[in-house]
């Protein structure tokens, strides 16, 4: 069950990252309408890859409170909150015209009921091709596709843990994680200055079985010595965002997650597995962009109906700038 309590912060890390290419870079300008500045949505990703010689840097801070737990019957109990509060930088990088590379480091630092702790958390890479993309002028309907590979590189401690850190000294699962993804991007013109995106991103995660000993983050507790085989993960995120002017913009994600079961092979004295689940959530956000490079988005991300997962809350705050 400690793995659907943490549920959000591991979502966090693993999620693909909302990097934002500025229009100009894949339309082609109007003579007397400006390319709309985005840094947005909050979560979904861009469907382009970075040109080559360019790089960008986008700052991510959660703060996340797992308040309650959804039942087998899409019902919430409350639980204490458990605080998981992130710092994570997303750092694209264009290696030519069809691929680039994105790696996420990540810091946490975990409270409850008195215990804190600062800890370093799994970290997410990956690659990034472009399929296809249109470039027209920036009025009429842009599209474009990419494919992405992930690999979640196991950084953060996931066994050993000391109990009266109350399970704050958790940082990742100790498992690497190996995902594909389809992202598909629209830009669409609405009249005046006005535009709106649309993305849709498709993830499926495949985690590789973990050893784990004594306390760990899938439960156990001492004398425990077996193999935890994570759940598999299928993430879906569509995502709008218009301009309200040249500097400002409204953006939501909505996301579905759905696990399957999480097993354990060993000996343990506590129950280590865990029933399939499904969580949805949203991530309404403002924007403030003061150019097509630079910008600001702020919002919150909170789930709204789960079966056998966390309910969380979380505000997020993130700087982009591409160069």
């Amino acid at each position: 069950m400690l793995k659907r309590i943490l549920l959000s912060a591991f979502l966090c890390a693993s999620s693909l990252q909302a990097i934002q290419i500025p229009a100009m870079h894949y339309a082609k300008p109007h003579p007397t309408v400006q390319s709309p500045w985005f840094t947005g949505p909050l979560l979904a990703p861009s469907a382009l890859t970075i040109p080559p010689g360019h790089f960008n840097v986008e700052p991510y801070i959660y703060i996340n409170a797992n308040t309650g737990r959804y039942n087998s019957n899409w019902k919430r109990t409350k639980i204490e909150t458990f605080w998981v509060n992130e710092f994570q930088p997303s750092l694209q990088f264009g290696l030519n015209t069809w691929l680039d590379f994105q790696l996420n480091p990540t810091l946490i630092y975990n409270y409850t009921k008195g215990a804190g702790k600062w800890v370093l958390g799994d970290m997410p890479i990956g690659f990034d091709f472009q399929l296809f993309h249109t470039s027209k002028i920036i009025t009429q309907w842009n599209t474009a596709i990419k494919l992405a590979l992930k690999l979640v590189v196991p950084m953060g401690k996931y066994q050993r843990l000391d109990p009266k850190k109350l399970l704050t000294d958790v940082g990742g699962q100790g498992s690497w994680q190996t995902g594909i993804g389809i992202i598909w991007g629209n830009v669409f013109y609405l009249g005046g200055n006005h535009f709106v995106t649309w993305r849709n991103s498709f993830l499926y995660q495949l985690p590789a079985p973990v050893h784990v000993k004594n306390l760990n983050a899938f439960g156990g507790g001492p004398g425990t010595n077996g193999t935890a085989y994570p759940a598999q993960n299928f993430q879906f995120d569509t995502a709008i965002e218009i301009n309200l002017n040249q500097n400002w913009a409204f953006a939501i994600d909505i996301l579905g997650s759905w696990y399957g079961k999480a097993r354990f092979k060993g000996k343990t004295l506590f129950p280590m597995t865990a029933p399939p689940a499904v969580q949805f959530s949203l991530a309404p956000a403002i924007e403030y962009n003061w150019n097509a490079n630079i910008g600001i988005i702020f919002g919150s991300w909170f789930s709204f109906a789960g079966r056998n997962t966390v309910q969380f809350t979380s505000g997020v705050f993130a700087f982009n700038y591409y160069h």
